[in-house]
């Protein structure tokens, strides 16, 4: 079975055995089990923004603010014979649902495994849309 990663512009760690932390509600510690590699491109959703709302004011700058979007299109998934499973982001899958696309071959990452530091580095499961 191939596996790559769509999301983050980088590999996927699994790890087995990893602890939940309540305190910071993410994993640690555990075994490195599999890495999923990086599939050369992240996958994204288009989106149409909606009614515009009060700008933010941030640092002097106003960020502009629209109420929820709409989903418009998504970049097309890699052919089977490259792989047969794509990790993506949740927005990603959350797009191809809303368009009634086929999403049985979309995982997203479940379950954060951090170091010491509090860096990301892998996850616990995969999610199967």
């Amino acid at each position: 079975m191939k596996i790559k990663s769509y999301v983050g512009g980088h590999d996927i760690d699994i790890y087995v055995g990893a602890v939940y932390d309540p305190k910071i509600r993410k994993y640690r510690g555990g075994e490195k089990v599999a890495t999923i590699p990086y599939g050369g491109r992240m996958l994204s959703a288009r989106t149409a923004p909606q009614m515009e709302l009060e700008p933010i004011q941030m640092d002097g700058a106003n960020i502009p603010v629209h109420s929820a979007l709409i989903f418009e299109q998504v970049d097309p998934l890699p052919v089977r014979e490259e792989c047969d499973l794509c990790v993506v982001s949740a927005m990603y899958a959350n797009a191809c649902k809303a368009l009634g696309m086929e999403t049985s071959r979309l995982l997203t990452v479940g379950g954060t495994v951090i170091d010491d530091a509090g860096k990301v580095i892998g996850t616990c499961w995969l999610n199967q849309q």
